[in-house]
């Protein structure tokens, strides 16, 4: 069965919803090209049902993770960290670590080319990088969360950060990244962190952010 497109608006954006029907789904139309992206449905279609604070208790108490002693976080954070920095050297990613949490802030244009959600080529080199070090500090949760400018419609934004957000979590999981570690954020153009009135800081607001937390022991009461 062909995957049906959803209806173009006058404007050539759209809000696309992930279904998952019997074989079928929607399609997010790229107004650039005029052709469409098949909507992205994958089994972290859960992920996207966790905000972080509930997926961390979780995965505290699920036995699947080996939750860190309180005491050892830090070193293990700062490890973390220096490894991440030195493999991601010249990568163009801004990399920082604050209150026990390494964030990872990566250029839209980094990963895909200009209204896609197919990851590039380009991306390859850093992504496996980022993906060997998740793998080996594997007591830690990582939320994936897409962001764009705020030219275009809001609904189509809104639908082009979620695809992000996922094609980045899926790109992970394939490699190795379990899964139930993965929370998927997708914020369209409502967290800016620059100026979007000019074109260098759309191109900053336009990116994909990775956080990643410590799973931490809970301290059991005496």
């Amino acid at each position: 069965m062909p995957v049906p497109s959803c209806p173009k608006t006058p404007l050539n954006c759209l809000f696309v919803a992930i279904i998952t029907l019997a074989g079928g789904g929607c399609s997010l139309w790229n107004p650039l090209t005029e052709q469409s992206e098949p909507a992205r449905i994958t089994s972290l279609s859960d992920s996207t049902k966790s905000s972080p604070v509930n997926r961390k208790a979780t995965l505290s108490d699920s036995g699947k993770i080996n939750p860190l002693p309180p005491e050892q976080v830090g070193y293990y954070m700062d490890v973390q960290y220096a490894n991440l920095q030195q493999k991601l050297r010249n990568q163009g990613i801004d990399l920082s670590l604050q209150n026990g949490k390494i964030t990872m802030i990566i250029p839209g244009a980094t990963i895909f080319d200009v209204n896609s959600t197919a990851i590039n080529k380009g991306a390859q080199s850093a992504l496996t990088a980022i993906t060997g070090v998740l793998a080996e500090y594997d007591n830690t949760m990582i939320t994936v969360a897409g962001h764009t400018d705020n030219q275009g419609e809001t609904g189509y934004n809104q639908e082009l950060s979620e695809q992000r957000a996922l094609a980045i979590g899926e790109y992970l999981s394939q490699r190795g990244i379990t899964p139930t570690r993965l929370v998927i954020q997708y914020f369209g153009q409502n967290r800016p962190i620059a100026d979007n009135s000019i074109p260098s800081g759309r191109a900053e607001n336009r990116r994909v952010e990775l956080i990643i937390e410590p799973i931490v022991a809970r301290q059991s009461s005496s």
